[in-house]
Order: C-alpha cells, then structure tokens, then sequence
C-alpha cells in the first residue's frame, strides 16, 4: 500500500503543480487514498522530493530527478557550506562557514520563500522563521536533504 501510494505521489507532481501538503493529500482522496498530514510529510521525506521555485515566486514539489540545472549548481556549490540545521519551536537555525549565511539565505529564498515568514542572515547563521512547530520540522528536514 505504502509503496503504491508514493508511486501516486509521484505521478501526482509530474502531472501537476503541488505546492503545499494539504494540495497533495486532496489529491490522494481523490485517487482513494486516505492519509494524514503526518503520512504525506514521511512520503515526501522518503521519496526524496524538494519543492523547486517558479517562475511567479511560488514553488512546486518535484523529484530529485527532475531539479532545474540552475538550482543544482546552486545548491551543489552551497552544500559543503552548511554545518547544520536545527529547529526549535518555530524557528529553523542553519549554521553555516563564516562568511556563508547570507548565499545560503539567498538560495533558501529561492526554493522555499512562500513557505516561511521571514529569514535573516548574519556572517555565519540564518535564522528562519516559521508560522509552527511543524512548518518548522517540514523545513528542517527539507533542507538537511537539500544540503547533505
């Protein structure tokens, strides 16, 4: 069943633009699969997927495989930078090298902007702030992927 339903979940986000959990569990109900928030956050984990930005400041959830050139030579030439990524309440703390946080912020911007409330960087730490506890875990998760 688990595996049935991410393989759904994968034709869901090549066929569509699916930019927040609550899109993607409708449209698991109307394929007849019934889950919860906290199934469709291990799914997406486990399958790997990353939202990637649009061209109008929103952004979708895609496949590893399917992550513009751009973005990837981007997060690539970031990834060593980063230290680590912790949250706490609603907060998301991401240590990174001297001198780094602000191009880590920058990029973050890119991928994910409409998802939190507001950032800041300062030589070596970005601080982003998010609506919940569990928008907060969601990002953290999401960018310890994106930057391992």
């Amino acid at each position: 069943m688990k595996y049935k339903r991410q393989g759904e979940i994968l034709k869901i986000i090549q066929n569509q633009n699916i930019s927040t959990h609550e899109q993607l569990i409708q449209e698991l109900q109307k394929r007849s699969y019934y889950v919860t928030q906290a199934t469709v956050s291990r799914d997406i984990n486990e399958l790997g997927l990353i939202k990637i930005p649009l061209p109008d400041g929103g952004s979708v959830y895609s496949s590893s495989n399917d992550i513009p050139e751009e973005l990837t030579r981007r997060v690539n030439m970031l990834t060593d930078t980063v230290r680590s990524v912790e949250y706490a309440l609603n907060n998301v703390v991401v240590k990174t090298y001297p001198g780094m946080a602000s191009a880590v912020a920058a990029s973050v911007d890119v991928s994910m902007k409409s998802e939190y409330l507001g950032s800041i960087a300062g030589d070596d730490t970005l601080l982003i702030i998010t609506a919940n506890e569990e928008k907060s875990a969601e990002i953290a998760d999401r960018l310890r992927q994106l930057f391992r």
